[in-house]
């Protein structure tokens, strides 16, 4: 190209990425715009600039005199719109000439002499173009057109004089169908087509005509043919790039857009088009074979092909010679619900139309997208189908074509329905959670029943189900706790394999017992759904696995096997093997990791004692505890924290009783994999199905045993799953199965063992190990006494690569997964193949040949960060915080000051140790690869507490402090770190960006180092779009950390940090004073603004008086009502959370109508179920 050096693509989607790689290979510079939403797209990543449009997402494409402004101030010389938004636009073509720049298309008259097909028409007829018998011209009435309609006889064709694609378009055959329909006609044409300048048509341009107006660029004109005569007649032309360009360039063998930026390039170097000599060398003179364009949506056709947005978990294209695929997407990107939901144009070439009809059903076949619904299958079928092949089809081929998925259409999710297998994704670790079923039995049990390996995917429904429709014949079963469910209106019977026939719909109501959680297995699973790390199981609150990484919604589709096996007779689970769903529980637990010394012995024996009962937050990720208080073996957390409960961080066990503060929390499936909180007991594993059907407001009471008590209901448990999958697979009942075991006998306090299971003493530069038991499938490996030394965090590192390169107990073998921190090597193992003994002595002798790693090296990476200390995203996380969780506190409104003054710093020293310390990534986890980074040097370590309550909400790329590290969080997230600046995240969860891969979408490891450098607020802002858009690049490089110098620092420091360390505590307890007196006085206001119990008893004396009641225990989010309210139909008066469900409160007929006396509960208050929400007041006869 001799002039047009840099151009414009203002488009989005697989067009814009088309035309920038006929751009790369011309050697012209590209500059991309996109909007947030389309920040992951192709085209952003292959242009050589992209700009972020502003403005509203639906509308910044159309956006022209933005677009001319960002081509101008980036040195663009044309702009080329391709087709939709401002292709077919006269107006903006005109105004890019206007600003000195090429407009890649026809000019601005073409487009318009050829925008109204009355006027294209009548360009046609001086061309000698034969257009179809019609009006003159446009028809303004009704009586008009049925006179024009007698004299050119019946039928004849209404057609809206800006349509396009087939929109206001009607087919008429008598008068009265042409008065019905002349204003219909009309009103569409208004409505969609005026001056919109967004048109979708085709494109090719016929010479003759196009010469009539000196036509300069690439244009279709379509025709009627006559199938009988071969007559043929003009019907309309279309200014632009045709959607289907592609057909012709394959059988053509050319470059549309090439021709068009040859065309654009000569006008800008002052001529009037491209050379005849060019043109006369293309291959052009006849189509060349047979060629089919399928454009794949997005979309869902048993909902009349409504748009699906969603994440794209799986894009795999099968790619054969002769084909082509247009696309803009891949493994990751979501598709918005602002733009057209086209993904791609897939296209084959091949000599004949029979042979490309089989390319395409190869193509269409192998290639996979998972995620929302599209119309891949759709397509394949057409492809199959005999009229197709045949060559046969009509306009009308479609509304005849009959198209039934093999699928289970989801008319309603249920109150939180999600797709899970067993044992889920226990070895990812990182902060990515286990996952899997929260009751692994009745879950193996359902898929047993329909023959199903036990593990495979299956719906887990807690409280209250889906709505589902089978669109194909299935096999199911449902197992947990008792529920409603309905097919077609008959009660499905629970622990029994049910056969479903294609179009009926299986309706689950709510849980009608005790237990809360159902599981629903599907012959053959869900095809559509990928795995994530090995597994299908959905794990929301980090957005990855399952259906779009959240819980089923309406509109989802699931696929399901057509491969339906004959089913002979009934098979039900017998009565006395159905597992039993108290709201009283027994649970089973181990002491450890942490119990003596951490917890006085009264404690651990109240513990036992006490019967707990569920609070309202019980849930995936946690199961709260009510009940009292523990005292404490020590008087605080030491490095850990101020609190006793606090510990440096460790990994936690599945099953884990965690002490956060004061208060018991179990950690169940989605739990965190590392924290800073006293775990004190484990469930074994053999109990943690109850874990799934433990609800708010049940009780439970702890049984405390041995290993070999654990171990020998594990193997109970095992035994009686085995024997039920074979009688299942027999089919021939369930004579002979031994029920599960009960609870093993209470055995003496000390023949229950301790936490700490062994240890080898501290010895010259060896540190002590302890060796602590977390249940019967967890070791923790505890270094040294509880403080921050990275020459543990050395011994760590140098102990998982042993452990990974060993064989005598291997990964392979008995080995499930690690959790490294600071201090310490969580182990998960399976101690029905390893038992703790032999897994302890081979511990030992890895650490005895690990000898003294102080004079070690440890090769790491050091990074190097951007930090902004003033972010708007903080501060309104912040605002969010005060308004609606606490409104005063140390560490308000400004975290960073806090930081700084609980460790005697001014706010400008803080910041400078934050730009010049070198943090030493030591763990990588808790929640989505989140990294604690500790400062290399002692004297620029701090510590302080966290938020009290945490935050409910914390920005993507939050630089935080707690305790004595550096928190960065990833995504957006719950958190209690105090907010210190921000930075780029680490971590892509399909892994498709810059720095990652779909094997590896963390950007962390243990010792990393990070480093910052500081930025403005605006300089971020830039920084973290690179990122969002995939477009940022990291800047790091190799190190070796050298021990023996770190060592050496330690050694000279020692005093100057003993004077840092007694000033900080002094500052600390200053402000833990302050924070004292302020947690007092904010608990006291919390109790002025409840009613007084005698008050609430005064008011329901009153016969006018009516409690609205809460349904369940749950904690009030918000109050939708004010005194004096009066209540309508239906209202929503108050919103509860529990179990991380929002559970509307509506007003019942009874009292519609009345006013609101007075409002009992507000928000962030707990309540049980049965108590009064608010108080109204009756509607008097």
């Amino acid at each position: 190209m001799d002039s047009v050096k840099t151009l414009l693509v203002a488009n989005r989607g697989e067009i814009a990425v088309r035309i920038i790689k006929t751009a790369k290979k011309l050697n012209i510079r590209t500059i991309a715009i996109y909007t947030e939403p389309d920040a992951a797209s192709i085209h952003v990543h292959l242009a050589d600039v992209a700009i972020l449009l502003s403005g509203s997402a639906s509308k910044a494409y159309i956006d022209g005199d933005q677009i001319i402004r960002i081509a101008k101030q980036n040195n663009a010389d044309a702009i080329i719109p391709g087709y939709g938004f401002l292709s077919e636009n006269a107006d903006f073509a005109r105004t890019v000439a206007a600003a000195g720049l090429v407009f890649v298309g026809p000019s601005p008259e073409s487009i318009e002499a050829f925008g109204l097909k009355h006027t294209a028409r009548e360009l046609a007829t001086k061309a000698g173009v034969p257009i179809v018998p019609g009006s003159s011209g446009l028809i303004e009435n009704e009586d008009d057109a049925v006179e024009v309609a007698q004299k050119l006889g019946y039928p004849v064709m209404l057609k809206a004089t800006a349509g396009g694609g087939g929109m206001g378009l009607l087919t008429c055959n008598s008068e009265a169908e042409v008065r019905q329909s002349f204003a219909t006609v009309k009103s569409r044409g208004e409505a969609l087509f005026k001056n919109a300048g967004l048109r979708k048509s085709l494109g090719e341009a016929a010479v003759r005509l196009a010469e009539s107006i000196k036509y300069g660029s690439a244009g279709t004109i379509e025709y009627l043919v006559d199938d009988e005569t071969g007559s043929f007649f003009f019907l309309e032309m279309n200014t632009r790039l045709q959607v289907e360009h592609g057909i012709t360039e394959l059988c053509y063998g050319i470059d549309l857009v090439e021709l068009m930026l040859a065309q654009a390039d000569a006008q800008l170097s002052g001529k009037k088009g491209v050379e005849a000599s060019f043109l006369a060398s293309l291959p052009v003179q006849a189509p060349s074979g047979a060629a089919i364009e399928a454009r794949v949506y997005a979309e869902n056709p048993t909902k009349d092909f409504a748009p699906c947005p969603g994440t794209l978990q799986t894009v795999e294209w099968k790619e054969i010679p002769g084909s082509r695929i247009d696309t803009w997407v891949y493994r990751g990107v979501k598709v918005s619900a602002n733009y057209d939901p086209l993904l791609a144009k897939v296209m084959y070439h091949s000599p004949d139309r029979q042979q490309t009809i089989m390319g395409m059903r190869e193509i269409l076949r192998e290639s996979r997208i998972c995620g929302p619904p599209t119309n891949l299958d759709f397509l394949a079928r057409i492809l199959e189908d005999e009229t197709f092949v045949a060559g046969n089809t009509l306009t009308r081929f479609l509304d005849g074509f009959q198209y039934t998925p093999t699928a289970i259409d989801v008319i309603s999710g249920g109150a939180y329905t999600l797709i899970q297998d067993w044992p889920g994704r226990p070895t990812i670790g990182r902060g990515f959670c286990h996952s899997g079923p929260m009751d692994p039995l009745a879950f193996r049990i359902a898929n047993a029943l329909v023959n199903n390996p036990v593990g495979l995917e299956a719906l887990e429904i807690t409280l209250s189900g889906p709505d589902l429709r089978f669109l194909g014949p299935a096999i199911i079963s449902l197992c947990g706790a008792p529920i409603e469910a309905k097919l077609d209106g008959d009660t499905v019977p629970m622990w029994s394999r049910v056969k479903v026939a294609a179009g009926q719909r299986l309706t689950i109501g709510k849980t009608t017992g005790n237990g809360c959680r159902a599981y629903l297995a599907v012959f053959g699973g869900f095809l559509n759904v990928p795995k994530w790390f090995g597994s299908k199981s959905t794990s929301p609150g980090v957005g990855v696995g399952g259906y779009q990484g959240r819980q089923l919604s309406s509109g989802d589709l699931l696929t399901i096997t057509s491969e339906i096996p004959e089913v002979n007779g009934d098979l039900r689970i017998a009565e006395h093997l159905i597992p039993h769903y108290p709201s009283h529980w027994e649970l089973l637990a181990m002491p450890g990791p942490y119990d003596e010394g951490y917890l006085t012995p009264e404690s651990i024996d109240m513990l036992f004692e006490t019967q707990w009962k569920i609070s309202h937050n019980a849930a995936r990720g946690g199961i709260r505890l009510i009940g009292p208080k523990p005292q404490w073996a020590r008087s605080d957390g030491g490095e850990g924290g101020a609190h006793p409960s606090n510990l440096i961080e460790y990994g936690y066990a599945i099953g884990s009783i965690n002490w956060t503060g004061d208060d018991p929390v179990i950690f169940p499936q989605d739990a965190p994999d590392f924290g800073g909180f006293v775990s004190s007991h484990t469930i074994v594993k053999a109990d943690l199905w109850k874990l799934g059907q433990v609800k708010a407001g049940d009780t439970l009471k702890y049984r405390a045993v041995s290993l070999a008590d654990a171990m020998n209901s594990r193997k109970d448990m095992e035994r009686f799953v085995d024997e039920l999958v074979h009688c299942c697979k027999q089919g021939h009942g369930f004579n002979g199965v031994k029920p599960l075991g009960g609870i093993p006998p209470e055995q003496p306090a000390e023949t229950r063992g301790k936490g700490v299971v062994h240890r080898i003493e501290e010895q010259g530069n060896q540190p002590l190990v302890s060796y602590r038991q977390a249940g019967d499938d967890y070791l923790l490996i505890d270094y040294g006494h509880g403080s921050f030394d990275l020459n543990h965090r050395c011994r760590v590192t140098a102990l998982k690569k042993a452990l990974n390169e060993g064989k005598e107990i291997s990964f392979s073998n008995g080995l499930i997964g690690t959790v490294g921190c600071g201090n310490s090597l969580m182990l998960y193992y399976d101690g029905l193949k390893v038992s703790q003994q032999r897994l302890i002595s081979y511990l030992c002798d890895l650490e005895t040949k690990l000898g003294d790693l102080s004079q070690a090296k440890m090769p790491g990476r050091l990074f190097r960060l951007p930090l902004t200390f003033e972010s708007q995203r903080q501060k309104d996380a912040l605002q969010r915080y005060m308004e609606t969780q606490r409104p005063y506190a140390t560490y308000l409104p400004d975290n960073m000051e806090f930081v700084a003054k609980n460790n005697g710093f001014t706010k400008e020293e803080l910041e400078n140790i934050f730009l010049t310390t070198s943090l030493m990534v030591v763990c990588v986890g808790f929640f989505t690869a989140l990294p604690l980074g500790l400062p290399v040097d002692p004297r620029q370590r701090m510590n302080c507490p966290k938020m009290n309550p945490s935050r409910v909400y914390t920005p993507a790329g939050s630089v935080s402090w707690g305790g004595s590290c550096m928190a960065l969080y990833n995504v957006d997230s719950p958190g209690g770190y105090q907010l210190t600046g921000m930075t780029i995240p680490g971590v892509d969860i399909l892994g498709s960006k810059k720095g990652y891969s779909p094997d590896r979408p963390w950007l962390f490891e243990e010792f990393d180092q990070i480093t910052f450098y500081q930025v403005s607020e605006e300089e971020y802002e830039k920084q973290l779009a690179l990122f969002n858009s995939g477009q940022y690049e990291y800047q790091w490089e190799e190190v070796v950390f050298d021990m023996a110098e770190h060592n050496r620092l330690l050694q000279e420091t020692r005093d100057e940090v003993a004077a840092i360390r007694a000033r900080q505590r002094q500052a600390q307890a200053e402000m833990d004073k302050i924070e004292a007196g302020l947690l007092e006085r904010w608990a006291k206001e919390k109790a002025e603004r409840g009613v007084s119990q005698d008050t609430i008893e005064s008011l329901l004396q009153d016969p006018e008086i009516i409690a609205i009641e809460a349904p369940l225990n749950a904690n009030v989010w918000k109050v939708e009502v004010k005194q004096g309210d009066k209540l309508e139909e239906n209202q929503v008066v108050v919103i509860l959370e529990a179990m991380k469900l929002e559970i509307a409160v509506r007003v019942e007929p009874s009292v519609v109508g009345a006013t609101v006396e007075k409002v009992l509960a507000p928000p962030g208050e707990s309540i049980d179920a049965g108590k009064p929400l608010l108080l109204v007041r009756k509607v008097k006869a």
